[in-house]
This record gives C-alpha cells, sequence and structure tokens, in this order.
C-alpha cells in the first residue's frame, strides 16, 4: 500500500511540476519579467513541491535563468536600482535594537541614516546610536544570489553550469558599473550615444553588453520534459552527465 502511496505521490509531483513549467513557458518574455513576478513564480514552486528532485531543481533553474535575462536587460536600460535590487540589495533586512522585543524592517531603499534620523540631530550621532543600540541582520538576500547559493548547495549540478552562471552575473553588474560611471541615467541617453560613437567605441561597448537569450532557459525545459518522461534520463545541466556540452551555450 505504501509503495502505491509513494507512486501515487511521484506522479501527482511529476504533473504539477509539468504545469508549472507550461506556465514557465507563457511568462518568458521581458515584459512580464521583473522582481515581484520572479518572486511569485518561486513561491508558486515551492507551494507545488511535495520534495526536492530533479525536476524542482531544473525548474529552479528555470526561474533562475528568467532573472538573469531580466537583470542582463535592465542593465542595458540603464535601470540600474533593478538590477541591484536582483543582484545586491537584500529582500529583507531586520534591525534588533537594544531593549526592543521585535525588530524593525529596515526600508529596502533607503539608507538606514535616513529611515533612524529621529535618534539623533546629526548624520554622525545616528551612526554612532547605530552602532551603540542595534544589530544589523540580513534575512532574505537578493533574489539572484539566493538562486545561485541555492543551486550550488544542491549539489547536483555541474559545475560547467554553475559558472556560466557567475560570469552571466558577473557581466551584469560590470555593465551597470561602467554605463553608470559614463553616467548614461537612461537607455535614451545611452543608445543616442552608441549610435553617434567611433566603431572602435562602438566594438568595445558591444564587447561589453549582455544581450542573454532564452536559450539555456528553453534547454532546461526540454531537460525537465525528458527528465519526467524517462527515469534514466541524465540532465546535462546535472553532475554525472558525460558530456554537457554548456560551455558554449551562453
Amino acid at each position: 500500500m505504501y509503495q502505491n502511496v509513494a507512486s501515487d505521490t511521484l506522479v501527482e509531483q511529476r504533473d504539477v511540476i509539468l504545469n508549472f513549467n507550461r506556465t514557465l513557458e507563457e511568462k518568458a518574455a521581458l515584459h512580464n519579467l521583473n522582481e515581484a513576478a520572479l518572486v511569485t513564480l518561486l513561491n508558486r514552486l515551492e507551494e507545488a513541491s511535495f520534495f526536492h528532485d530533479n525536476l524542482y531543481w531544473l525548474s529552479l533553474a528555470r526561474i533562475n535563468e528568467l532573472g538573469i535575462v531580466a537583470a542582463g536587460n535592465y542593465a542595458e536600460s540603464c535601470e540600474f536600482p533593478l538590477v541591484g535590487d536582483l543582484l545586491l540589495n537584500p529582500r529583507l533586512i531586520l534591525i534588533h535594537v537594544r531593549g526592543r522585543q521585535q525588530p524593525i524592517v529596515k526600508e529596502r531603499h533607503t539608507a538606514l541614516t535616513e529611515q533612524f534620523r529621529h535618534t539623533a540631530t546629526t548624520r554622525g550621532g545616528v551612526m554612532q546610536w547605530l552602532k551603540n543600540h542595534t544589530i544589523v541582520e540580513t534575512r532574505t538576500e537578493a533574489l539572484l544570489p539566493h538562486l545561485l547559493s541555492r543551486l550550488r548547495h544542491s549539489g547536483l549540478f555541474c559545475e560547467s553550469y554553475l559558472n556560466i552562471i557567475e560570469s552571466r552575473e558577473k557581466r551584469v553588474a560590470d555593465l551597470s558599473a561602467y554605463l553608470a560611471c559614463q553616467h548614461f541615467d537612461n537607455q535614451t541617453t545611452f543608445t543616442r550615444w552608441l549610435q553617434n560613437a567611433s566603431p572602435d567605441e562602438q566594438n568595445f561597448m558591444k564587447s561589453r553588453l549582455c544581450r542573454f537569450d532564452f536559450r539555456l532557459f528553453h534547454m532546461l525545459g526540454e531537460n525537465i520534459k525528458r527528465t519526467a518522461n524517462d527515469a534514466t534520463y541524465e540532465s546535462i545541466f546535472l553532475i554525472g552527465a558525460k558530456d554537457n556540452g554548456l560551455s558554449s551555450s551562453h
């Protein structure tokens, strides 16, 4: 009887995960992708998963792929705060104040000295008060580092794929930093400059652009379908595949 229950649970999770991935396919367009939408997808995946099998982890990787594509698009659009939210800015920071039972949630896009400006008359005084009376706890990190950490600590993904993720995230960060230093404050300004730049300047800038596509996202989708229908299939994204060929896929 217990074997039948376990088998039924496996089939149910497989069907739920496949249905979830059809939703991911529908969302795979730039106009659908932002941090809130990605977090919603992540929460839906967690609710849909009875246990964390290969189908779950490959689906999590697909959410991460959508996040990377979104981050690359934000960088090229000079949307630096949005890049920061996906790559750097923790989603939840708690401020533990001495003598106070409940922590205070940090306002995400507000400096601590601004949020706690009422504690002293000068910025230096606020900083000293924070140093003496508070402990800062990062409860939920930025989405892309969170997802990469989970993929890495699963122990399932091959190093070549994890390296591809890291290299693209670094490319996003480098491009954002460069464009911000060049004072391109919006996409229109950047596009106008690029159109009027010299060939050497254009080639240099184009070599830094992200231009990520959905290729790996779709490859993961095909791997999910094959895994769901063939228990012996070895996904090219996971440790154990003989020759994953991913080094040339990004």
